[in-house]
C-alpha cells in the first residue's frame, strides 16, 4: 500500500527504490556494500569503485561488463541513440503542451470578447483588453 496517503494499493509484484545519487558526495570513507554500488551507479570508473573491486567479485564483473559495452561502438551508438530518442520525446511533450496551453489562452480571449461583444464594448477596448487582432473580433459577430 503506498505510505503517505495509504489509498493507493500497489502490487507485490514490484518494489521500487528511489535513489538520490547527490546525497551519496561526501561518503566516501564510510565503508558499506551498498555504497559501493551507489557509488559505481554514479561513476563506474570512480576511485572508490576501482579499488572495491579486489573485495567484490558482483561488483568486478558490472564494472567489467560496462567497460565491454563502452567499447564496442555498436553498443555505444545503441545507447547515444536511445538517450536522443529520450530528448526528443521530452522536447515534443514540451512543444505540445506549451501549444496547448497557447490554444486555451486563444480560446478564454475569445470567449471573453464574445461576451463584450454582447455587452456593447467598443471594438477598440475589446482589442486592448483581450490582445486580439480586430480580424477575429469581426468574426464571433
Amino acid at each position: 500500500i503506498e505510505e503517505k496517503s495509504r489509498e493507493l494499493i500497489l502490487t507485490n509484484k514490484l518494489e521500487l527504490h528511489i535513489i538520490e545519487l547527490p546525497k551519496i558526495k561526501g561518503k566516501e570513507k564510510i565503508e558499506s556494500e551498498l555504497l559501493d554500488w551507489l557509488f559505481f551507479l554514479e561513476n563506474p570508473k570512480s576511485e572508490r569503485v576501482e579499488e572495491k573491486m579486489n573485495d567484490n567479485e558482483e561488483l568486478k564483473e558490472a564494472v567489467t561488463k560496462v567497460n565491454r559495452m563502452s567499447e564496442d561502438e555498436y553498443m555505444q551508438r545503441i545507447a547515444d541513440l536511445r538517450e536522443k530518442a529520450i530528448i526528443d520525446e521530452r522536447s515534443m511533450i514540451s512543444y505540445a503542451t506549451n501549444q496547448g496551453i497557447q490554444q486555451g489562452e486563444k480560446k478564454a480571449k475569445l470567449d471573453d470578447a464574445k461576451k463584450m461583444l454582447e455587452e456593447g464594448i467598443e471594438l477598440e477596448i475589446i482589442e486592448r483588453v483581450t490582445g486580439l487582432a480586430k480580424e477575429d473580433i469581426l468574426k464571433l459577430k
